[in-house]
């Protein structure tokens, strides 16, 4: 029996806002007695050769899954020379099953540009039949060369360390234009970049992962918004979310708890998403291990934060990091990136939307569950 398989794009003003696919007939085949189980997304397990997988975008065009993500070596801290410089680039036709196809974006390698060493966090979006990258720029004027293969133990140095939103432009994915000043950037703060429609105000969202606060002798984890009316002008509008710190008792799963960095450095809010509840329609902010719902896109600050339900069948999933949020084939996804620090490879976990919370989990990413 042949296959049929139709795409649909829900779009809102031009941008793409989900990949929806409808079923793939046949999806368990019978031949004689046997009955083949077809894979789904939870199968993954990639990274690009010789590379691990970490911040990441997806975008789907012309039957593709094209997939940017920030490009490290395999076993080597991002602190390192040569080390998350560039964008990787493959594509997939099932999320399942990639193909690596290179690297686009660089660093300027010019003094005094927001980019000037590195590029991180990338996150792509159609509208106004373009294609529009946002990333962070960085500059990292105290790189010292370590020739040690160290880890995380190799020395990151921070001083003069900046980081800045950017933008390059494409028609086709492949052939990339930066906009923007060449020293400002987008010249609104954070960083780990994700951009959504308000459709209520008729306008694009941009939020990014700010500084740490302090309050009351509590640690807290602040997200910035900002907006724009035509996806290159930006005004910066303030702090919109608050997350605490992790609760360090907690068991997270492999990717979090073989390494104390998560716990210790890295932020609930890197990379995180923010979209209208499929259920409910509320706003809700995505955090890497935290979620937070509000009725306002520009202030969570009111809401309670949460903790995502990850036990399955009384066992603790390992959600990865550096989420983003697929709906394919008519179900929903979550990715991450999963594993051994350094080694971490891109991974689906399949989810069902809650209408009290956020979602539960149907069936774990198979990297490390």
């Amino acid at each position: 029996m042949k296959h049929s398989r139709r795409t649909v794009l829900r779009t809102i003003t031009g941008a793409t806002l989900y990949t929806v696919f409808t079923p793939v007939l046949g999806a368990i085949k019978t031949v004689g007695p046997k009955t083949i189980q077809v894979q789904d997304p939870t199968d993954c397990k990639y990274a690009p050769p010789g590379e691990y997988m970490k911040d990441h975008t997806f975008i789907f065009h012309e039957g593709w899954y094209h997939l940017f993500a920030i490009s490290g070596t395999q076993g080597y801290y991002h602190g390192y020379n040569g080390n998350e410089e560039t964008f990787s680039w493959s594509i997939s036709k099932d999320l399942i099953h990639w193909e690596f196809r290179g690297h686009i974006m660089h660093p300027s390698l010019r003094k005094g540009t927001f980019d000037q060493h590195e590029v991180w966090a990338p996150f792509c979006l159609k509208a106004n039949n373009k294609f529009y990258l946002f990333y962070t720029g960085i500059i990292q004027s105290y790189r010292p060369m370590e020739y040690r293969k160290l880890g995380h133990k190799h020395r990151y140095v921070w001083k003069e360390h900046k980081q800045t939103q950017g933008l390059a432009i494409s028609t086709d994915l492949t052939d990339w234009e930066k906009v923007g000043d060449p020293v400002k950037g987008l010249d609104i703060p954070g960083r780990d970049s994700n951009i959504v429609w308000d459709d209520l105000k008729k306008r694009w969202l941009l939020y990014s992962t700010g500084q740490r606060l302090n309050v009351d002798g509590k640690n807290f984890h602040t997200v910035l918004v900002s907006q724009s009316k035509d996806l290159t002008n930006w005004s910066h509008i303030g702090v919109c979310a608050h997350f605490p710190s992790l609760d360090k008792t907690r068991d997270y799963g492999l990717t979090v708890e073989i390494w104390d960095g998560f716990k210790n450095e890295a932020g609930t809010t890197e990379s995180m998403v923010t979209m209208k509840h499929p259920i409910t329609g509320k706003w809700i902010m995505l955090g890497n291990w935290q979620y937070v719902i509000s009725d306002d896109p520009v202030d969570f600050r009111n809401s309670e934060v949460r903790y995502y339900d990850t036990t399955l069948n009384g066992k603790v999933i390992d959600l990865g990091f550096a989420c983003e949020i697929v709906n394919h084939n008519e179900k929903w996804y979550r990715s991450g990136t999963f594993g051994t620090t350094d080694y971490w490879k891109l991974g689906f976990t399949e989810i069902k939307w809650e209408k009290e919370g956020a979602f539960s989990v149907v069936q774990p990413s198979k990297v490390t569950n």
